[in-house]
């Protein structure tokens, strides 16, 4: 068995030495630490086509109105202030357990929802 560790352990090290002539810096032979690349869900992919559809339809309806229109002053000035009006506010995306629990901390205590329920007074 220890004959076979030592054949395994060179076996091991020519394929390094395989990898870093291939792959490795020049110089010193390194092989660099790659990212894992970033997946993205099906789901997310879908939603981000959607946006990306909705907005070339917006934006040839706006090229068709600029056509239609003999006034295109008129249309890029209301463009860029419905520009400005349509942009929406940073969105920060909150897990559901998160918003159940910042939901609940709204609620009263439980004795004193209890005493409006039942009318009763607390003596």
């Amino acid at each position: 068995m220890a004959k076979f560790n030592v054949v395994q352990k060179n076996r091991r090290q020519w394929k390094q030495d395989r990898k870093r002539a291939a792959h490795g810096e020049p110089g010193t032979g390194k092989l660099r630490q790659r990212n894992a690349p970033v997946s993205m869900s099906g789901k997310r992919k879908r939603k981000l086509v959607r946006r990306q559809n909705r907005e070339q339809k917006e934006a040839a309806m706006i090229k068709a109105l600029e056509n239609n229109m003999g006034d295109v002053d008129m249309v890029s000035a209301e463009e860029s202030s419905e520009a400005v009006k349509g942009k929406s506010k940073v969105k920060i995306s909150v897990k559901k357990m998160q918003i159940k629990r910042l939901k609940g901390k709204e609620r009263k205590p439980k004795m004193q929802s209890r005493l409006q329920r039942t009318k009763l007074t607390p003596w």
